[in-house]
């Protein structure tokens, strides 16, 4: 065991981690510690673009939600003239929270201590007792909402805290081109089916933003029933084929599973494939028509799943999409986020079939997520023990893979699609957050 005094500094600690990722080594630690979670809500949520809403969530002018980045609690809402605004659900006055309820629609936002009253876009339009009160000195124009920048990608709303960061198109780097895998269903794109699951977990958001960056190693293993039954359209002898691909420097990842026997865009109606091969580039045809299951992450907290499920053995069955964000609440625990996408311009009973298999898969109760939570709570857990803090994870899976010069598509893309050059990826990016150097 590699032990390491707890007298350690924690920049100290951060420094020694970035070292060790070079070298496939990632900290046991690091995933359930109450030091390490609050230097994460002050140097990395506080600085990256973090997923908010879909815009299908709020259609409508008037439509809100409210999110979370970090710590901090905002209302997403769509204005009278559909424009989306983010901000703090704090009243300005002294700091009540302005909007109790998750989902609604409102014009207005009245605070339930004082009275003071905001528009659905921030800005303060009633004081009790203005002119009595305040003798003129009060001007609502400068007490607003604590406002929150905000950008979409293809229906994607995002969120950032530092007014300093790169744009969000930057962000992205590139892995705008494997969101459109899950985000250009057709000409009319795709829309949420329904609210989203949502409950509490005993685990770290790092977990899952990791196994979704494209670990298909755990698939034959934890997910084994799928195979031996039928239900998953893949055999764990060839699991392994596929790229795994990373955009350098930002952190996000995909893995892009591939069947040898599987058709082109298995799993899609007709229809709805003549249209995808209208929104998609060619290269993005040519990637997306061999991919049989396609996992990603977009660094910090999103991810996005798609593959077939058939509820007949030996069948393809139906592509769903899960979308999924990893909100931390405390070291080792999380709030957990899961949407249905569908393609808007789907049959009913296309969009039916396939939030029945998403929700046997991958909903609160689904079978897959069962199997995942299960591991990633007892992982968290182990985290959590004093034995380990000295300990390492090995992260070595292709640390000599060469990047696929027939690969189409932007980034870093290896073969095959088990290989931990996401995860590795992954890492140096938090880690560069965490070092206060990103």
């Amino acid at each position: 065991m590699n032990t390491k005094p707890e007298s350690q500094s924690l920049a100290a600690w951060v420094e020694e981690t970035r070292e060790g990722i070079d070298s496939g080594r990632f900290p046991v630690r690091a995933f359930n510690d109450q030091a390490v979670y609050d230097l994460e809500q002050e140097r990395l949520f506080s600085k990256t673009w973090c997923f908010l809403a879909h815009e299908s969530e709020i259609p409508h002018p008037g439509d809100y939600v409210t999110r979370y980045i970090g710590n901090n609690n905002l209302i997403v809402a769509r204005d009278e003239h559909g424009e989306i605004h983010a901000n703090l659900n704090m009243c300005r006055h002294r700091g009540n929270v302005m909007c109790k309820a998750e989902m609604g629609n409102a014009s207005h936002f009245r605070c339930s201590y004082h009275g003071w009253t905001y528009k659905n876009s921030g800005e303060l339009v009633g004081v009790p007792y203005m002119k009595e009160g305040y003798e003129g000195r009060l001007k609502r124009k400068d007490w607003g909402l604590v406002r929150v920048r905000v950008d979409s990608y293809e229906g994607l709303v995002f969120g950032c805290l530092d007014p300093e960061a790169p744009p969000l198109d930057e962000y992205l780097g590139g892995f705008q081109f494997y969101l459109d895998l899950y985000l250009k269903h057709g000409l009319g794109g795709v829309e949420v089916h329904g609210p989203p699951d949502h409950w509490i977990a005993d685990t770290d958001w790092k977990i899952c933003t990791e196994n979704f960056a494209g670990d298909g190693y755990h698939t034959p293993v934890a997910h084994q029933w799928g195979f031996h039954l039928g239900y998953f359209p893949s055999s764990g002898s060839t699991h392994s084929q596929g790229w795994a691909v990373s955009i350098r420097g930002k952190g996000h990842g995909i893995g892009l599973g591939h069947g040898p026997n599987f058709p082109p865009f298995g799993g899609f109606p007709d229809d709805l494939v003549a249209e995808m091969k209208q929104s998609l580039s060619p290269e993005q045809v040519e990637v997306f028509s061999r991919t049989r299951t396609a996992v990603g992450s977009v660094f910090p907290n999103l991810s996005f799943l798609m593959q077939p499920f058939s509820l007949e053995p030996g069948e393809i069955g139906v592509r769903f999409v899960t979308m999924r964000l990893y909100h931390p609440v405390g070291p080792g625990r999380m709030e957990m986020y899961s949407w249905c996408l569908v393609p808007k311009n789907a049959s009913q009973e296309y969009k039916k079939e396939a939030y029945r298999a998403y929700t046997l898969a991958f909903g609160q109760a689904g079978t897959f997520e069962q199997d995942d939570f299960e591991n990633w709570t007892k992982v968290t857990q182990a985290a959590g023990m004093t034995m380990v803090r000295g300990v390492d994870f090995p992260y070595i899976m292709g640390m000599d893979s060469a990047p696929d010069p027939e690969f189409p598509g932007p980034g870093h893309a290896v073969v095959p699609y088990v290989n931990d050059t996401n995860f590795r990826n992954l890492w140096s990016r938090w880690a560069d957050y965490l070092a206060g150097e990103a």
